[in-house]
């Protein structure tokens, strides 16, 4: 039995770590700021110079890469950010109210990874720590789902 419950702890990490290489979350702050975040799986040689960027309607919306300037729209009202493998924007006086494609670009190799999302204000969250619990949700189940079947092997 013992057997059956370790084998189904590492097929549990193993399914939660290949599941989805991007993560993407979007929330509106109270000051009706849009923050978004893109979560990525770095790549394994560290040295690699990554940068990431964020598009709307063929439009550049920020960049990780300062010579790249964004568009006239977005320019002194986006940041962009790399802290550690999340890429995070905020946008200043976000106020669409017809919902855009917003897709974030991680590149870290030749080829960018790219994931995109609809956002809309009207069924945009408030950003709280109970959005993010939401958004990492997977992980948090992981958790709760792992501390039993490991507490039978001790």
């Amino acid at each position: 039995m013992m057997y059956y419950t370790a084998f189904a702890t590492f097929f549990l990490l193993g399914v939660a770590s290949a599941q989805i290489p991007l993560q993407f979350s979007s929330c509106l702050t109270k000051e009706q700021y849009l923050d978004m975040s893109c979560k990525f799986t770095p790549a394994s040689d560290p040295k690699l110079q990554k940068t990431c960027y964020y598009m709307t309607e063929n439009k550049l919306v920020g960049s990780t890469n300062v010579s790249t300037p964004p568009d006239s729209t977005f320019k002194n009202r986006a940041t962009v950010s790399l802290v550690g493998n999340m890429c995070k924007l905020n946008l200043k006086g976000f106020s669409d109210d017809q919902p855009k494609k917003y897709t974030c670009f991680i590149k870290q190799t030749a080829t960018p990874v790219s994931i995109s999302a609809v956002v809309d204000k009207s069924n945009l969250q408030t950003c709280s720590a109970w959005c993010v619990m939401q958004h990492s949700g997977a992980a948090l189940l992981l958790a709760f789902l792992t501390f039993p079947l490991l507490s039978e092997l001790l």
